[in-house]
C-alpha cells in the first residue's frame, strides 16, 4: 500500500507541473526582454549635419544684406596748392561757371605787384593751364605705357596724349594773341584747347571706361572754359 500511495502522490505532481507550463500566454507575467536598440529619448538633440548650416542663421540675402561695394579706383590728381585770397580775383572767378576751381588754380600764382584785372588773370590763367595740361600730358604718356594697362584704355589715353599734346603750342599762340590785342585769335585758340580737353573726356565715354586721370580732365575742363569765359566777356582790348 505505501508504494501505491506513492505513487499516486507522484502522478499528481507531474500533472500539475504539466498544468503549469502548459497556461496561455496571456497568464504569464514574466517580463519581456528589452529590445537591442533602446529608443531616442524624445529630449535627445539630433545630430549636426555635416555641413555648418544653421537653420536659424539669419539669411543674408533675405534681409537685403549686400557686400559693400569696392572702393572706387583712385584718380589723379594735380599738385597745384591753394594760395592767397585776393578780393578782386573773388569778383572775376565770381562772374564764371566755375568760381571755386578758378580760385583754386589761379590764386596761387598771384602776388602783389601783379594788378589784378581780367586781362592779368587771364595771361596767369593761360600759364597755369599749360603746366596743367603738360603734366596731365605725361602722366597720360605714362599709364598708357605702362604693361598692365588694358589696350582699351591704352587706345583712349592715346587720344588724349594726342589732343594734350596740341594744347601748349596753342596757349602760346592765345598769349601772342592778346598782345596784339587780336580778340578773334585769342578766342579761337582757347575755344581750340577746350574742344581737346572735351575730346579726351568723350573718348573715354564712348569706350565706357573710367579714365585714370578723371579728376584731372574735369579740372582740366573747368579751368579751359573759365578763360574761355574771361577772355570773351570780361577783356577789353
Amino acid at each position: 500500500m505505501g508504494i501505491k500511495r506513492s505513487l499516486l502522490l507522484i502522478s499528481i505532481f507531474s500533472i500539475v507541473a504539466i498544468s503549469a507550463c502548459a497556461r496561455p500566454p496571456s497568464d504569464i507575467t514574466d517580463t519581456p526582454e528589452s529590445p537591442d536598440s533602446t529608443p531616442e529619448s524624445p529630449d535627445s538633440t539630433p545630430e549636426a549635419p555635416d555641413d555648418d548650416y544653421s537653420p536659424n542663421a539669419p539669411d543674408e540675402a533675405a534681409d537685403g544684406y549686400a557686400p559693400p561695394p569696392e572702393a572706387p579706383t583712385p584718380s589723379a590728381t594735380f599738385t597745384i596748392l591753394p594760395g592767397g585770397s585776393y578780393p578782386e580775383l573773388d569778383q572775376i572767378c565770381g562772374a564764371t561757371d566755375y568760381p571755386i576751381e578758378c580760385l583754386r588754380f589761379i590764386s596761387p600764382y598771384l602776388n602783389d605787384s601783379i594788378k589784378i584785372d581780367p586781362l592779368n588773370v587771364l595771361k596767369v590763367g593761360i600759364h597755369v593751364a599749360t603746366n596743367m595740361t603738360i603734366e596731365a600730358l605725361n602722366l597720360a604718356i605714362k599709364i598708357r605705357e605702362d604693361p598692365k594697362t588694358s589696350p582699351n584704355a591704352q587706345s583712349c589715353l592715346r587720344v588724349c596724349s594726342e589732343n594734350y599734346d596740341l594744347i601748349p603750342d596753342g596757349n602760346e599762340l592765345a598769349l601772342r594773341a592778346i598782345e596784339e590785342r587780336n580778340w578773334s585769335d585769342l578766342r579761337n585758340q582757347l575755344s581750340g584747347d577746350l574742344t581737346s580737353v572735351n575730346t579726351c573726356i568723350d573718348v573715354y565715354h564712348e569706350g565706357n571706361l573710367a579714365s585714370p586721370m578723371r579728376d584731372m580732365d574735369s579740372d582740366l575742363l573747368a579751368l579751359y572754359r573759365v578763360l574761355l569765359h574771361i577772355a570773351v566777356d570780361m577783356v577789353k582790348f
